[in-house]
């Protein structure tokens, strides 16, 4: 009988040993899992993860994740500075130069938001935020059809986003495009219900189109008062003094305490009807 032949054991450790390393798992990237958090406002998860030593990132990806993060918490001092640093090194990176961009924005600096901005769409055609923020900044220089088109890009991309949605009212509302910017306004408010600018904006544009307030069940004698004495606020502004009388004594009429807002404003109103021109 021919005797079988076996390898050594040394040759079948050393095997094993290679099948090992071969086989051994290689450590999972939470880059995307932190991008996702921060943009869902996960934010304390988000900082967790980024704090978590045995969670190993690129150098570049920890820095550019660190920044948004700051962002995200509206640090946008520091979110500025850290994009910048960044951009210094990696001047193509359209995520640095939206982040950059956004954080600029909202601290008045235009002048570096612009050119951010523009570089961020340019480059990343799909960054809602970056086209979002660039229609606000059209805003700012009443470049209605630019601000349109960006909005429109922005809204494309995220369809479901009510802040965007509530901004793009408000620039209708700028526009005095009033039953554009209540449409809008429901559209964001469908979406979210809570949403407490959306509410009030709607009751802008609602009564600078001639309409008044709709209440809603859940609204309490103090959100009342509160709509009625913004409604009061739109007519006034909008030269009908006559229906801001009637909406301030309304609000001062249906809160069970002591409007002051409202019965401040009242008073702005009867003195300017009785000064001498």
């Amino acid at each position: 009988m021919r005797k079988r032949a076996f390898l050594p054991l040394a040759a079948l450790l050393g095997l094993s040993a290679v099948v090992a390393q071969g086989t051994e798992p290689v450590a999972p990237d939470y880059t995307p899992a932190i991008d996702r958090a921060i943009a869902a406002d996960r934010l304390i998860q988000a900082e967790a993860m980024l704090g978590r030593k045995d969670i190993v990132l690129p150098g570049p990806d920890r820095a550019r994740l660190a920044a948004s993060l700051l962002l995200a918490q509206r640090r946008d001092a520091e979110a500025f500075t850290r994009f910048e640093a960044l951009l210094a090194t990696q001047p193509d990176d359209c995520r640095l130069q939206a982040g950059a961009g956004i954080a600029a924005l909202r601290l008045g600096r235009v002048g570096d938001a612009g050119p951010r901005l523009r570089a961020a769409t340019a480059a990343c055609a799909d960054d809602a935020k970056a086209w979002g923020g660039l229609a606000m900044l059209e805003d700012k220089a009443a470049n209605w059809d630019r601000s349109a088109d960006a909005y429109g890009r922005a809204i494309a991309l995220t369809p479901d986003d009510p802040a965007l949605l509530n901004n793009a009212g408000v620039s209708l509302l700028a526009q005095r495009r009033y039953a554009d910017a209540a449409r809008t306004f429901r559209q964001a408010l469908l979406l979210d219900p809570a949403n407490e600018r959306a509410k009030n904006n709607l009751d802008i544009a609602r009564v600078a189109n001639g309409e008044r307030p709709s209440f809603n069940a859940e609204d309490d004698s103090q959100r009342r008062a509160e709509r009625l004495n913004n409604a009061g606020y739109m007519a006034l502004l909008t030269g009908d003094e006559g229906a801001a009388t009637r909406y301030f004594a309304e609000a001062i009429k249906v809160n069970p305490f002591e409007f002051r807002t409202a019965e401040a404003n009242l008073g702005d109103v009867s003195g300017a009807a009785g000064a001498t021109p």
